[in-house]
């Protein structure tokens, strides 16, 4: 007898992925409303560049430069590629965030499904809301933070790598090159290499000479990119955390709360939520579920790249305080440890032999989705707040950039703190014959 067809799968899949798109629509708007079109702050670097290009004096060494700590090589090459093929529509920088952004929650999404038998809808939603939050407000509008997209980017797509081609050479090609990608684009991407690394270690699939040749990149990367490198003179000093052993401490569990934060002094408890969670699901899988546990791998790389980047950046910054480590531009690393949390406290629960008492469990994932839920609202509507003031606050200084010499000192600082270098590169800009309208 002829079976019937029957078609509510469609339905299902094209609900869930109007779900899932919908915050990626909402981010995309955000972007389009309150996107900053004009140059800022650390964007005026590419304007020596761009007389560069325009007489085409443009070597590696200028690309090679260090800006701060970092080496942003690739990232400003899309931004000046970007800029010479559109006369600097800034548009293009912020548009490239959004598609960085979007290619960052495909790979999650693809980790999910490689490492999960069975991918809750409630889980892709959360890795949705998460990827797409507003809290990471400065990356979203401000097209210099290619560089954070691109180099998030390239660690998503190394662990990926190291999972879908588990001891494959395959693999290895794509997690060196994604690696790299990775550190030459945001300084926190040299963490890439220690975190496959631990993958290689925890997944027991790869062969010696795999590690050896992932060893070797990694020393090779890492002794280019500090090759005549020199310490920011406006740094605080790396031993920093010797003497203030607290503040460092601090700034790092704020640095890591603060994706899911309203506020800094939130910040802590949010952080030691999802590290205990994390540790309690560790501890249950290595008891009940080791190979589970390996598995789930890439989520806790995930995890140690965010704590990894969090440290690193403590030794860094905490001199400047512990608030700085509240900025908008570190979440879009700092998210993935909720997110990780999220996965592996699910899993660990679910595979618990003695975790029989359903009313037990759906009680304890209602509370925690609840301090999440709440924790998660407030923090979306203050970057909502907080972009809306960081929008008003640049585009009031719209018209410096057509009458610089009669613009206040005030109006000048909010578009790059060092006037003596700016009103020239306005000028030059204007020889260029790069004009940038009002920011409305």
């Amino acid at each position: 007898m002829t079976k019937t067809k029957i078609y509510p799968e469609p339905k299902k899949n094209t609900a869930t992925n109007a779900i899932l798109i919908l915050p990626f629509l909402c981010i995309s708007f955000f972007v389009y409303k309150y996107g900053i079109k004009i140059p800022y702050f650390d964007q005026w670097e590419l304007v020596p560049l761009l007389e560069k290009i325009h007489n085409h004096t443009l070597t590696l060494a200028n690309l090679w430069t260090q800006h701060n700590e970092h080496r942003i090589i690739f990232p400003q090459i899309i931004m000046l590629f970007l800029a010479h093929l559109s006369n600097w529509n800034i548009s293009l920088e912020l548009c490239t965030n959004v598609i960085l952004g979007g290619l960052i929650f495909l790979f999650l999404l693809s980790i999910l499904r490689n490492t999960l038998k069975e991918v809750p809808l409630w889980l892709k939603v959360f890795t949705s809301l998460m990827a797409f939050s507003t809290v990471q407000y400065q990356n979203w509008l401000w097209g210099w933070q290619i560089q954070i997209f691109m180099s998030v980017l390239g660690s998503v797509i190394a662990i990926w790598a190291a999972d879908k081609w588990r001891g494959k050479t395959i693999g290895l090609f794509i997690i060196i090159l994604a690696a790299i990608l990775s550190s030459y684009s945001f300084n926190s991407g040299l963490i890439t290499w220690p975190v496959v690394f631990f993958v290689f270690l925890v997944q027991k699939k790869w062969k010696l000479k795999h590690i050896a040749i992932l060893i070797l990149a990694c020393i090779a990367t890492v002794l280019l990119y500090y090759h005549k490198y020199t310490k920011p003179a406006e740094h605080p000093s790396v031993l920093f955390f010797m003497s203030h052993p607290f503040v460092y401490v601090r700034y790092v569990l704020t640095y890591l709360g603060a994706s899911v934060c309203w506020k800094p002094s939130v910040c802590p408890a949010a952080s030691i939520i999802s590290l205990t969670l994390i540790s309690l699901a560790i501890f249950n899988l290595w008891r009940f579920d080791k190979q589970k546990l390996r598995d789930l791998s890439p989520w806790l790389a995930l995890a140690l790249y965010s704590c990894m980047a969090a440290c690193a950046t403590g030794l860094g910054r905490a001199g400047f305080g512990w608030q700085q480590a509240f900025f908008s531009r570190y979440t879009t690393i700092s998210l993935f440890l909720p997110l990780c949390a999220a996965v592996l406290i699910r899993d660990s629960i679910r595979f618990h032999p003695k975790a029989t008492n359903t009313s037990l469990k759906t009680i304890f994932f209602m509370i925690i989705t609840l301090i999440f839920a709440g924790a998660y609202i407030k923090s979306y509507c203050y970057g909502l707040k907080d972009a809306k003031i960081f929008h008003r606050n640049v585009s009031s200084s719209t018209f410096c950039l057509s009458n610089p010499q009669i613009a206040d000192n005030a109006s000048l600082r909010r578009l790059y703190p060092y006037i003596d270098k700016l009103k020239p590169r306005i000028q030059t800009l204007l020889e260029l014959d790069i004009k940038f309208g009002n920011d409305n």
